[in-house]
Protein backbone atom coordinates (compact mmCIF):
# COMPACT_ATOMS: atom_id res chain seq x y z
CA UNK A 1 0.00 0.00 0.00
CA UNK A 2 1.22 3.52 -0.71
CA UNK A 3 1.62 6.30 1.51
CA UNK A 4 -1.83 7.37 0.90
CA UNK A 5 -3.88 4.17 1.56
CA UNK A 6 -1.42 3.40 4.96
CA UNK A 7 -2.38 7.12 6.33
CA UNK A 8 -6.33 6.03 5.47
CA UNK A 9 -5.78 2.66 7.17
CA UNK A 10 -3.79 4.45 10.23
CA UNK A 11 -7.07 7.29 10.62
CA UNK A 12 -9.56 4.32 10.66
CA UNK A 13 -7.68 2.48 13.06
CA UNK A 14 -7.37 5.10 15.14
CA UNK A 15 -10.69 6.25 15.16
CA UNK A 16 -11.55 2.14 15.69
CA UNK A 17 -9.76 2.76 19.24
CA UNK A 18 -11.47 5.87 20.43
CA UNK A 19 -8.49 8.18 19.58
CA UNK A 20 -8.78 11.79 20.51
CA UNK A 21 -9.96 14.54 17.16
CA UNK A 22 -6.72 16.04 17.63
CA UNK A 23 -4.94 12.39 16.81
CA UNK A 24 -7.36 12.06 13.62
CA UNK A 25 -7.05 15.62 12.56
CA UNK A 26 -3.31 15.30 12.54
CA UNK A 27 -3.52 12.25 10.45
CA UNK A 28 -5.97 14.26 8.22
CA UNK A 29 -3.80 16.38 7.51
CA UNK A 30 -1.21 14.06 5.94
CA UNK A 31 -3.65 12.32 4.34
CA UNK A 32 -4.24 15.66 2.08
CA UNK A 33 -0.24 16.39 1.43
CA UNK A 34 -0.30 12.55 0.46
CA UNK A 35 -2.83 12.70 -2.05
CA UNK A 36 -1.59 14.05 -5.29
CA UNK A 37 0.31 10.94 -4.23
CA UNK A 38 -2.71 8.87 -4.08
CA UNK A 39 -2.07 6.50 -7.47
CA UNK A 40 1.46 6.71 -6.92
CA UNK A 41 2.99 2.67 -6.71
CA UNK A 42 5.90 3.55 -4.46
CA UNK A 43 4.46 0.74 -1.25
CA UNK A 44 5.24 2.17 2.32
CA UNK A 45 4.76 0.20 5.78
CA UNK A 46 2.22 0.93 7.96
CA UNK A 47 4.93 0.90 10.89
CA UNK A 48 7.42 3.37 8.59
CA UNK A 49 4.27 5.45 8.76
CA UNK A 50 3.53 5.67 11.77
CA UNK A 51 7.17 6.28 13.04
CA UNK A 52 7.33 9.60 10.44
CA UNK A 53 4.27 10.95 12.22
CA UNK A 54 5.73 10.40 15.58
CA UNK A 55 8.57 12.46 14.91
CA UNK A 56 6.87 14.96 13.89
CA UNK A 57 6.71 18.43 15.94
CA UNK A 58 3.07 18.63 16.63
CA UNK A 59 3.23 14.96 18.16
CA UNK A 60 5.81 15.40 19.90
CA UNK A 61 4.55 19.12 21.84
CA UNK A 62 1.05 17.42 22.22
CA UNK A 63 0.85 14.19 24.42
CA UNK A 64 -2.45 12.57 23.25
CA UNK A 65 -1.75 12.45 20.05
CA UNK A 66 1.61 10.76 20.49
CA UNK A 67 -0.14 8.69 23.19
CA UNK A 68 -2.43 7.74 20.63
CA UNK A 69 0.02 6.59 17.84
CA UNK A 70 2.41 4.78 20.29
CA UNK A 71 -0.98 2.65 21.12
CA UNK A 72 -1.00 1.68 17.48
CA UNK A 73 2.73 0.81 17.35
CA UNK A 74 2.08 -1.46 20.43
CA UNK A 75 -0.82 -3.02 18.67
CA UNK A 76 1.15 -3.68 15.49
CA UNK A 77 4.39 -5.52 18.02
CA UNK A 78 1.70 -7.56 20.30
CA UNK A 79 0.13 -8.65 16.36
CA UNK A 80 3.22 -9.45 14.94
CA UNK A 81 4.89 -10.91 18.56
CA UNK A 82 1.61 -13.36 18.30
CA UNK A 83 2.27 -14.01 14.94
CA UNK A 84 5.90 -14.96 15.28
CA UNK A 85 5.22 -17.23 18.47
CA UNK A 86 2.60 -19.14 15.98
CA UNK A 87 4.91 -19.56 12.92
CA UNK A 88 8.38 -21.08 15.13
CA UNK A 89 8.96 -23.13 17.93
CA UNK A 90 12.77 -23.16 18.57
CA UNK A 91 13.92 -26.48 18.10
CA UNK A 92 14.57 -27.40 22.24
CA UNK A 93 10.68 -26.79 22.56
CA UNK A 94 9.94 -29.95 20.60
CA UNK A 95 8.91 -33.29 21.83
CA UNK A 96 10.38 -36.22 20.89
CA UNK A 97 8.06 -38.96 21.20
CA UNK A 98 10.44 -42.43 20.77
CA UNK A 99 8.65 -44.16 17.68
CA UNK A 100 6.42 -47.60 18.62
CA UNK A 101 8.25 -51.18 18.53
CA UNK A 102 5.36 -51.61 15.57
CA UNK A 103 7.44 -48.94 13.81
CA UNK A 104 10.35 -51.16 14.02
CA UNK A 105 8.66 -54.79 13.35
CA UNK A 106 6.91 -53.37 9.95
CA UNK A 107 10.09 -51.85 9.03
CA UNK A 108 12.17 -55.16 9.54
CA UNK A 109 9.36 -56.94 7.62
CA UNK A 110 9.32 -54.44 4.91
CA UNK A 111 13.32 -54.88 4.49
CA UNK A 112 12.95 -58.64 4.60
CA UNK A 113 10.48 -58.86 1.82
CA UNK A 114 13.24 -57.28 -0.65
Amino acid sequence: MNAYEQLVAIRDRLEQNGASEDSITFVERFIKRAEPERDMDMSVTQSVMIRHLLRQREALDNYAIYDDLQELVSEMENRRSARDEDATHPAWEEERAPRPKSYYKALKERDQQR
